[in-house]
């Protein structure tokens, strides 16, 4: 999954949050934790799941694509938790 393409799905996940009365002050703000729900090209073992998870945030973090076998499906934002 190229960078643009995870880009635009969270975009939308972003803007589909805001129309729901969400706030993008608070998300830029860091007070929601952001969940990524990633779907497989194939049905790996779970540990190279998690190996392919790790290297997806990774890329994320540096604005690349993907690794393949992992695709970016949804965003979602939940209120951080006070300790």
């Amino acid at each position: 999954m190229t960078h643009d393409e995870y880009k635009m799905i969270i975009s939308h996940c972003v803007e589909d949050y805001c129309n729901k009365g969400g706030s993008l002050l608070k998300i830029a703000l860091n007070i929601y934790e952001k969940e990524y729900i990633f779907e497989y090209d194939e049905d790996y073992p779970e540990d190279y799941k998690k190996i392919l998870m790790e290297k997806a945030y990774k890329a994320m973090e540096k604005g690349k694509d993907l690794p393949k076998g992992i695709r970016l499906s949804e965003v979602i934002f939940e209120r951080n938790r006070k300790k």
